[in-house]
């Protein structure tokens, strides 16, 4: 879900480089040589739309991409099912070599008189082994919920399958990470979920925003999940912010295994003009994966998504395609998606920028550059 003006009263500002495809610091073992010579950087392909819907009136942001290993993938992304109306679902469909080729399919929708009853959205997917009422899952949805149309209050809540394709998913009856007290009313709360597979079984790495009267950043912990009648909840612990990034937020994480790196896509800083509630740019960092589960790493800069690599004003929402379990194979080769809006004066608030939001995706590698062109 969208973090609104007011959250971002609260939350501070980030120092953030907009607009910008090109790295701060490429591969530290390649040194610049004589003219003529080449120096690695971390690129962006050329982005290419995955999906949108074609009514005008329906937005699509915020995807979690699992990748199949066979050029398909699944995507689940925030959209409303009736036009012009903003109700958040859960949307499903299926992609080729990142371009969806099946109909979009609502899989979880609010629950009235409950916890989630205005809002699902944000979704993050993986695999694992479950257990929620004597009844085993092999797939786990964790998502934003909210029981109002204020953006305030936010907080995270599970659902389960056995089929990355159902149609419906059965929710856990509560709030996994509630947002409690007297500020539930006045600030942003808890959300925008990222989760990874700690054994392939029932323990994950749950990510999440939290915006309160302390700030905004991003926090993690460790939850087993085998048996909801039982969870075991690990620490909250804090994110540490990457360079150049005042407050963590919104963000998408995945894991290298074999190089114990851990890798990034953070959205950037809010926008002065219409639409101010999304960002112009998202940015993309790795570090060490040991560090990472320290609370004590530090981030380096791959490149950053803006206006002058996807054509869009606005860049923000970000997923990174995974395998079911939430890993990649290799941190110097990855797809981002992301979500792009029009901005003023092309949209307005009668004429609103979240019938613009569609879903793009772009290849980040480290390329050879030649130095005089650096």
């Amino acid at each position: 879900m969208k973090i609104n003006t007011l959250f971002i009263l609260f939350a501070f500002c980030y120092i953030l480089v907009f607009g910008c495809s090109k790295p701060d610091n490429p591969e530290p073992d390649e040194p610049e040589g004589p003219k003529g010579a080449y120096k690695t950087e971390f690129r962006f392909s050329a982005p290419k739309k995955v999906f949108g819907f074609a009514s005008g009136a329906q937005y699509s942001y915020c995807p979690s991409i699992m990748d199949n290993g066979d050029g398909t993938c699944h995507i689940w992304f925030c959209g409303n099912p009736t036009n012009y109306k903003f109700v958040d679902n859960v949307f499903h469909v299926l992609a080729q070599d990142g371009v969806s080729y099946t109909a979009a399919k609502s899989v979880l929708q609010p629950t009235p008189g409950t916890w989630d009853s205005y809002h699902c959205c944000d979704p993050s997917v993986i695999r694992g082994e479950f257990r929620m009422n004597g009844k085993k899952y092999s797939y786990a949805m964790f998502y934003l919920g909210i029981d109002t149309p204020d953006c305030l209050g936010n907080e995270v809540g599970v659902a389960f399958s056995n089929d990355p394709d159902a149609t419906t998913w059965d929710k856990y009856p509560h709030a996994l990470i509630d947002f409690p007290g007297e500020e539930h009313s006045k600030f942003w709360g808890v959300g925008q979920p990222s989760a990874f597979s700690l054994d392939k079984k029932g323990k994950v790495l749950l990510t999440y925003t939290r915006g309160y009267s302390g700030g905004t950043s991003i926090l993690f912990r460790e939850i087993d999940l085998s048996d909801t009648s039982d969870i075991q909840m690990g620490e909250a612990r804090t994110v540490p912010s990457a360079v150049g990034v005042a407050h963590m937020r919104n963000a998408d994480f995945a894991v290298d295994q074999a190089n114990n790196k851990i890798v990034v896509v953070i959205e950037g800083a809010s926008s002065e003009t219409y639409p101010t509630f999304i960002s112009s740019s998202v940015s993309v960092h790795v570090a060490d994966y040991d560090a990472f589960l320290a609370a004590n790493c530090q981030w380096k800069t791959l490149g950053t998504i803006g206006s002058s690599l996807s054509g869009f004003p606005r860049n923000h929402n970000a997923g990174i395609r995974r395998d079911e379990f939430g890993y990649i194979s290799n941190y110097k080769e990855f797809s981002v998606y992301f979500t792009v809006s029009k901005a003023a004066p092309d949209v307005s608030g009668s004429n609103c920028a979240e019938w613009t939001y569609n879903i793009y995706s772009t290849t980040g590698s480290y390329v050879k550059v030649p130095v005089e062109q650096l």
